[in-house]
């Protein structure tokens, strides 16, 4: 009897300084938010996005070191997808806002991941080009 009394006082103290170690662990352990950014892309660039309700606001810069026009901007989170045509004309290093509606609200302080695709044209060699990548961040 004392072997099993033994053996099990022995297997309670394991137990507990582990569930007691575990809990120290998870105290310690800050929860982050994930930052936003942007990643992916070739040529035309985002270099900020936004999305607020079921608005998506995208900063773009041409970085192909040529003239090129922008066609269209498409967007998908999760299944519910959004697009819109352009007409806009940049020169090399040209910054511009790109605007897309979702049919979907998003909930302010929500984490979002979208995967856009830029489709433009490069004026000089006259060539369509898609640029692609994800955004992500936290819904405002």
């Amino acid at each position: 009897m004392n072997r099993k009394f033994i053996l099990l006082a022995l297997v309670i103290a394991l137990i507990s300084g582990c569930v007691t170690e575990e809990i120290e662990r998870a105290s310690t352990t800050t929860t982050t938010v994930p930052s936003s950014g942007c990643r992916g892309f070739s040529q035309v660039v985002p270099l900020d996005s936004k999305l607020s309700g079921n608005k998506l606001q995208i900063v773009i810069s041409n970085e192909a070191g040529t003239k090129l026009r922008i066609d269209k901007i498409s967007a998908t989170i999760g299944s519910d997808s959004c697009s819109s045509t352009f007409s806009e004309e940049m020169i090399p290093g040209r910054i511009a806002e790109l605007n897309l509606t979702f049919s979907s609200t998003y909930t302010s302080g929500e984490y979002y991941r979208a995967n856009i695709v830029i489709e433009y044209e490069n004026l000089v060699s006259k060539i369509n080009h898609k640029s692609s990548g994800n955004c992500w961040g936290t819904v405002e």
